[in-house]
């Protein structure tokens, strides 16, 4: 528990949703701030003052705070500079915390938001875990006393600790494909548990991970239900979606909805564009309109819906993204080569951490999933 003088994530993150009344004080360095910040689902006060500030003039650095009754929440990378910051202020008879973990535990947060399900018998309930630091989803299926967990984060304790408190059985841990932005933590919640686990990282990568193999069109078992295994190679080579109970699709990296998983994260973009578009177009289109796309990802913090689900349906995507709408591959490649970037240093070491191919200590883990994720295809998001 935090002490009177600390806010936890789980807290800042209710206050700056609601509008309560609240100043973040981030005292990073100027270019860890303009990468990476708190975000709220409302407008809420931010200052920016750097840490070596107030140690070189600490009534200087204070005296530019906005004016405020609100209380401040100091923030820095691990919680460390932060907790100094917050008792400079208080000192100086200001109401100040510090955020516990820094932006390590903002990024690290997981949250449990259920998706309605409409059916007035429902054979199953689906758990969307939201890490709002990353922009990173989970989910969790669970039916007759069966559960699956699809693309989980590595705090696989998170994961446990749900399963039990609602008394199910893992079945299976589940990858939509070998992600770059985040360690997976399915093999090793799939071990803990006793389960088996499954991902595909293509043909001619080189994976570790001891799953159980599975193809396209496979049914899972899951209580009441069943999950089938569709095939969707694009933004990898191996991604897969995951259809659940015939109406609701966890497309990983290969749908968002905003956008569409960028295909050139492993330097193949034309041929890997070119598995997208058939993916896109011709494995996806048997499937209705009504179909709830769950994605692995979003960009934005305006995609999470007003019941805190990242969700549409596939009429609407088609409706609504241009890369649905474009019918011609040789164009479609086009676009998805205007928007190759660069893509973060670390996301080839997660790669292989994720492969199976080399491990690390959590600290360097850690540092390696800082910042929001970049799968998209998107302009927007080129740099």
């Amino acid at each position: 528990m935090p002490s009177s003088h600390e806010i936890d994530v789980k807290e800042l993150l209710a206050k700056v949703d609601s509008s309560r009344p609240v100043l973040v004080l981030d005292v990073r360095n100027d270019d860890e701030f303009a990468n990476w910040k708190i975000e709220g689902r409302r407008e809420f006060k931010v200052a920016h003052i750097p840490y070596f500030d107030f140690i070189e003039d600490e009534k200087a650095a204070a005296e530019r705070l906005p004016k405020t009754q609100s209380e401040i929440v100091v923030v820095c990378a691990k919680g460390g500079s932060s907790e100094m910051v917050a008792e400079m202020l208080r000192n100086r008879g200001l109401a100040a915390r510090s955020l516990v973990g820094g932006m390590i535990a903002y990024g690290e947060y997981l949250a449990p938001v259920q998706v309605s399900v409409s059916e007035e018998q429902p054979v199953c309930e689906i758990w969307q875990f939201n890490r709002r630091g990353k922009g990173c989803l989970s989910y969790v299926i669970i039916s007759g006393g069966e559960a699956m967990v699809v693309d989980p984060s590595r705090s696989i304790e998170i994961y446990e600790a749900f399963l039990s408190e609602r008394g199910t059985r893992l079945a299976y841990a589940l990858d939509t494909h070998v992600h770059a932005d985040h360690i997976s933590g399915g093999s090793a919640l799939a071990a803990k548990l006793n389960a088996p686990y499954f991902v595909s990282a293509g043909a001619d990568y080189d994976l570790r991970q001891p799953v159980n193999r599975l193809k396209d069109g496979d049914l899972l078992p899951c209580g009441k239900t069943s999950v089938r295994v569709l095939a969707a190679p694009g933004h990898t080579p191996g991604s897969v979606c995951y259809l659940a109970a015939d109406r609701y699709l966890l497309t990983g990296d290969t749908l968002f909805t905003k956008s569409v998983g960028r295909p050139d994260l492993g330097g193949h973009v034309v041929e890997w564009s070119a598995d997208l578009f058939r993916t896109l177009h011709e494995r996806l289109a048997p499937l209705p309109d009504a179909t709830l796309v769950l994605p692995a990802h979003y960009g934005d913090i305006t995609e999470i819906g007003p019941a805190g689900v990242v969700m549409a349906t596939l009429g609407e995507l088609r409706r609504a993204l241009p890369e649905l709408q474009i019918d011609e591959p040789g164009l479609f490649t086009d676009v998805m080569m205007r928007m190759v970037r660069t893509p973060p240093a670390a996301y080839a070491d997660i790669i292989d951490v994720n492969l199976g191919r080399t491990q690390t200590d959590p600290e360097h883990l850690a540092e390696w999933e800082l910042g929001k994720n970049q799968c998209a295809a998107s302009s927007k998001r080129a740099n």
